[in-house]
């Protein structure tokens, strides 16, 4: 008879149904039901009238729904509970709201539905993320957390490449509603696949990683700060990188390609990171890849040519997920009794940066007159995140015991 760790290495479809299901649910709820907007954005500024002070005050009520959906996946009991269920209702949830900003024009329509959308997109995204995790992490499978986080690049990959062509066709309108027929399509496989993990014994590093770190008590609030500055530095870039691109005379026509650079970066960064992260270690993964994004960020303002939004859009697509994909796992495997709290409050926190960055990115874009300013001071706050990482494992350095996160021990203690 095998043993039961051998099992568990063994490959399993249904694990792998799970995570192309987590994949296509993050695609929707994320790539569609947050990132769309970006795309979209563009049409809406020239064809809607719309101000970059409304656009940003939409993007921030995204974020602040989604900062609600995070902490309620994260707080509630019931909620975590009924995880699987009420992540399904998250997702047709942002199905509904992305199709229904075709069907009207009011701001407080557009505001209410973003909003509403932002819920369902935090608590999707915690509650399939802790699913999904949970499965994974339970039979040792860590190299395929790469793959999951990877549904987000994929989404806003087929955002950038069908938006412009949707609104070329049927106009703004076309767009959100054609990207609602996107969303129905891909859910049938996640109705169908995402289900609860089966109960099987750890395997043997999982195990490890499902100890309580003492030194993970210290490390954990810096490594949530600095998830903070993450959430307000790349958010700018992440809302209004074509809505900038589109202001450069000579990069008009292909302000929506740059959003696709960025998805297509985006696609296999969370398993470029993943691997970066057994190699070198975690926190120096972070905080190197903090590095990378902040010069992505700057190069659309201080080199407003082809090249410079390319490299830009590519750094940037390159470590957003990453980021997101590295920083969420070492907070689900630092001693947090509940996947679902953990990961919870790292997107809450996530989420107020967010609010914080969009809100503030279109008012300066008013005042100046553009969004080179805001983006400068978000490269700021992506530099602060990184000095936190540091400080943090400065600080845990001190407190390493035998129960530490393998990941972490290895290089980053």
């Amino acid at each position: 008879m095998q043993s039961a760790d051998s099992l568990s290495t063994r490959p399993d479809h249904g694990e792998w149904r799970t995570v192309a299901a987590g994949f296509l649910a993050l695609a929707l709820a994320m790539g569609v039901g947050r990132f769309a907007y970006t795309s979209i954005l563009p049409f809406m500024l020239d064809e809607a009238h719309v101000s970059k002070a409304v656009a940003g005050y939409l993007a921030s009520g995204n974020y602040l729904g989604y900062l609600v959906g995070a902490f309620a996946a994260g707080a509630i009991p019931w909620v975590r509970r009924h995880r699987l269920d009420v992540a399904r209702t998250a997702l047709l949830t942002s199905v509904v709201t992305t199709g229904a900003m075709a069907l009207t024009s009011a701001v407080w329509g557009w505001f209410t539905l973003r909003t509403v959308s932002g819920v369902a997109s935090g608590l999707a995204f915690v509650l399939v993320s802790s699913t999904v995790l949970d499965v994974l992490l339970a039979r040792g499978r860590t190299s395929h957390i790469g793959v999951f986080y990877g549904g987000v690049g994929f989404g806003i990959a087929v955002t950038g490449l069908t938006v412009p062509l949707l609104a070329s066709w049927f106009s703004w309108r076309g767009a959100w509603l054609g990207m609602m027929v996107f969303t129905v399509v891909i859910g049938v496989p996640i109705v169908l696949w995402l289900k609860e993990g089966q109960s099987t014994a750890p395997a043997p590093a999982a195990a490890a990683q499902h100890g309580a770190a003492p030194s993970g008590a210290i490390r954990f609030p810096w490594l949530v700060a600095a998830y903070g500055c993450e959430g307000l530095g790349y958010i700018i870039t992440g809302t209004f990188l074509p809505a900038m691109v589109s202001q450069m005379s000579t990069l008009h026509a292909s302000a929506s390609y740059s959003w696709v650079m960025v998805g297509m970066a985006a696609l296999p960064s969370c398993i470029v990171w993943s691997v970066v992260s057994q190699r070198f270690g975690a926190i120096t993964a972070l905080m190197s890849a903090y590095m990378l994004q902040m010069v992505g960020v700057v190069l659309p303002v201080v080199f407003p040519v082809a090249a410079g939004v390319d490299i830009g859009a590519i750094l940037f697509g390159g470590t957003f997920m990453g980021i997101t994909t590295t920083a969420t796992t070492v907070a689900r495997t630092l001693g947090a009794a509940d996947s679902s709290q953990a990961i919870g409050l790292m997107t809450g926190v996530y989420g107020i940066g967010q609010i914080a960055g969009a809100a503030g990115a279109g008012v300066l874009a008013n005042l100046w007159g553009g969004f080179g300013p805001p983006t400068l001071l978000a490269s700021g706050v992506l530099l602060l995140g990184t000095v936190l990482l540091l400080g943090g494992r400065v600080r845990s350095a001190h407190s390493v015991s035998n129960h530490q996160l393998p990941l972490i021990r290895r290089k980053d203690a």
